[in-house]
């Protein structure tokens, strides 16, 4: 009799709470990619400026729905654990790439924008 074991003699318990662990982090980080999306978008623009920041913004959007469906596939299905892992590494790479260079968009943006009067 299998009881609380899953197929691999894995506690359910066990199995439902690394489910929802994992799901936890997916929706934390997806409310924090949403945030600073928009506080980037919006916060780097210069005043009077935001919707064509916003257009051009949008095009790295765009260019992900264009290009991620090929690179998961090419990496997850033609590569199998190799290609986690290089996704892996390559997300780890761009997050910690952020903040480098927000911080020198905003020294720019400090240097040529004329002082308020």
């Amino acid at each position: 009799m299998h009881g609380l074991r899953g197929e691999r003699g894995h506690g359910v318990l066990l199995d439902s709470a690394a489910l929802l662990g994992g799901a936890l982090v997916l929706v934390l980080g997806e409310l924090y990619q949403a945030s600073a999306s928009w506080g980037l978008s919006f916060g780097l623009a210069r005043a009077g400026r935001q919707g064509e920041y916003q257009a051009v913004f949008s095009l790295g959007r765009g260019f992900q729905q264009f290009a991620g469906p090929w690179l998961m596939t090419s990496l997850v299905v033609g590569a199998a654990g190799t290609g986690w892992l290089v996704l892996a590494a390559l997300f780890a790479l761009l997050g910690l790439a952020a903040p480098p260079l927000v911080r020198g968009l905003e020294k720019a943006r400090a240097r040529t924008e004329p002082a308020p009067a």
